[in-house]
């Protein structure tokens, strides 16, 4: 009897770490922060994009000046799929966290605006004078959480959706002079 009781005290002792283990193996299939959906974002790059504030095309065969004055609203708009523009606002927001500035679907601002620059003589081509503004280029993937046997992100989307000269949200912009020609 006494065996019996030491197999059974030794046997129950095997037990009960495996029955406390189970509630930590459950823990370990929720969602990292509690995130059942996540963006990811890759092919990140910045670039000017231009706006809608441009000179006429000019031709200078003795070369001058091309002055740009006008009070006026700039704006830029990104180019989205669809598929992002369906939830936009949390994808700006995410890609915003992601890159390190603020961006969104477009930026406006009024002002008056004047420059003015030199141009060299040149019979063979026009001039203009025309405003870009910073923008990102990036790709983003939705990404839900799988329970169960996998305890993964899968895409939630077939592909990645492609987000192209998503303007910064402060006024970063230079001013180029464009060229063509005549």
């Amino acid at each position: 009897m006494k065996r019996f009781v030491a197999l059974f005290a030794m046997l129950l002792g095997l037990l009960v770490p495996i029955t406390a283990a189970a509630p930590h193996a459950s823990a370990y299939c929720a969602p990292p922060d509690g995130a059942e959906v996540i963006y990811k974002f890759r092919n990140k790059s910045f670039t000017y994009y231009p706006t809608n504030l441009k000179s006429s095309w000019t031709l200078f065969p003795y070369g001058g000046q091309i002055t740009y004055q006008e009070t006026t609203t700039k704006h830029v708009e990104a180019s989205v799929t669809a598929t992002v523009e369906a939830e936009a606002g949390i994808i700006f927001a995410k890609a915003s966290a992601s890159v390190g500035v603020t961006v969104g679907g477009g930026f406006q601002w009024s002002k008056s605006w004047s420059y003015t620059t030199n141009v060299p003589a040149d019979r063979d081509h026009k001039y203009r004078l025309h405003n870009y503004h910073y923008t990102v280029n990036f790709g983003v993937m939705k990404k839900r959480w799988v329970p169960g046997a996998t305890c993964e992100y899968r895409n939630a989307w077939s592909s990645w959706q492609r987000v192209t000269h998503a303007p910064v949200k402060a006024e970063r912009s230079i001013w180029r002079v464009d060229k063509r020609a005549a």
